[in-house]
């Protein structure tokens, strides 16, 4: 397993929290939805695709892109979460071009089926031995195949990070993040020719630091917390740091930064 900075995630409560985000995740995924059409676009125009790999397909927000994007192909749709899987399902089954699976996708990709694309939005930095997920990423090409991602890296959330640091001498453990540059050298070691790849950022604004934490829990990133997450007076101490110095008018909204790896490698 390669060094990393990041405490390991528990796959179990992965699991169990976007189980219990899949009903309303999609009321709390605005930064998803502009972070996977952002990704498609460094898909060339002209771009086909017989078989698509979808890594941790959460409800379908970019499993639906990618149906339109790529109209002739059969798209295989995987996460670790059934219930994510089932709402998926609900949305999407209309379309015979359209397969799910359940599974823990660093366990499924070291042995599966052969794809002309691999793509995820958001879902790797879930993962334990990210060196060898990517090896495997690059075995499961089909030669001159690709694989597109969108990799949350360190600076995500920054407001909020600096606001646990700074407000309440604590923090979120789930946001020390990989570099965009650790991502990225292990896509150049597998053997992956990199097409392209850009760190950018998606900022998004809310009513209250409160919606901040109800967002990331909305769509079940709030993992390795408490229940009550924060004591009382910590709370109080973070939303007050957050709102001096993240306040983006006089209404009292705030930012929200989420900061992306885009990805685009090709097997040659």
């Amino acid at each position: 397993m390669d060094s990393v900075n990041t405490v390991l995630p528990d796959k179990a409560a992965v699991e169990c929290s976007f189980s219990e985000a899949a009903i309303l995740y999609d009321r709390y995924a605005d930064h998803h939805r502009i972070i996977a059409k952002r990704l498609l676009e460094f898909i060339r125009p002209d771009a086909a695709a017989g078989s698509i790999l979808e890594i941790g397909c959460g409800t379908g927000i970019l499993t639906e892109k990618l149906l339109d994007r790529f109209p002739d192909s059969n798209v295989t749709a995987l996460d670790i979460s059934l219930d994510m899987v089932d709402r998926c399902r609900s949305k999407l089954n209309l379309s015979r071009r359209l397969s799910f699976l359940v599974a823990d996708a660093e366990e499924y990709c070291r042995g599966g089926d052969r794809y002309d694309l691999v793509v995820s939005s958001c879902s790797l930095q879930w993962f334990h031995d990210r060196r060898r997920f990517i090896e495997s990423i690059y075995a499961m090409l089909e030669a001159g195949g690709s694989c597109l991602m969108a990799i949350p890296v360190r600076g995500m959330l920054h407001e909020l990070v600096e606001s646990c640091i700074c407000g309440a001498r604590t923090a979120m453990r789930q946001l020390d993040l990989d570099t965009g540059k650790e991502w990225k050298t292990r896509f150049e070691k597998s053997g992956m020719d990199i097409l392209s790849s850009s760190v950018e950022s998606v900022s998004c604004v809310y009513n209250h630091p409160i919606e901040v934490l109800k967002a990331i829990r909305g769509i079940g990133a709030g993992i390795d917390q408490s229940p009550a997450f924060l004591k009382t007076g910590d709370m109080k101490k973070i939303t007050e740091y957050y709102s001096r110095h993240f306040q983006v008018d006089s209404f009292g909204k705030v930012s929200s930064t989420y900061r992306i790896l885009y990805v685009l490698g090709r097997k040659v």
